[in-house]
């Protein structure tokens, strides 16, 4: 029986940006790592008060990568304006390559994060590679 592959994400230093890398088995799996991803990130700068309502984010876009910026973007929107940011784990991805409804459980923060400012098209690309799917998205900072 052949492994399963895993979703992974890394960050990536950028020039007065962060990068950030997805990798994934499918698109759906690809949004939810960048779910991950990016409420880990925010939890860790503003902090932990507990757990919030989940939200279902419906995003309807041109294509995937319309898509993954808006989602990012809608996630720094709520961490912003309701001190809401995702949880670690739980977000469920239903997505094809012009919409998704994601799924996903909250934390509430402790503090506003200030770090990244906006998801930015700049040299994004969604690809599949070998039977994955990859991206990496510019982080305005």
């Amino acid at each position: 029986m052949a492994a399963r592959a895993r979703a992974s994400h890394t960050f990536v230093d950028h020039t007065a940006e962060l990068g950030l890398r997805l990798r994934a088995p499918s698109f759906a799996a690809l949004l939810g790592e960048a779910v991950t991803a990016l409420g880990a990130m925010l939890v860790d700068e503003a902090g932990a008060a507990g757990a919030a309502d989940e939200r279902v984010l419906e995003l309807a876009a041109p294509d995937r990568e319309a898509l993954l910026v808006d989602l990012l973007n809608e996630i720094l929107f709520l961490a912003e304006t309701a001190g809401w940011a995702p949880a670690r784990e739980g977000a469920v991805v239903e997505a094809d390559a012009t919409h998704a409804t994601v799924r996903v459980p909250g934390v509430r923060l402790v503090g506003r994060p200030s770090r990244i400012k906006g998801a930015t098209f700049h040299g994004l690309a969604v690809q599949s590679v070998r039977g994955m799917v990859e991206a990496e998205v510019i982080l305005d900072v």
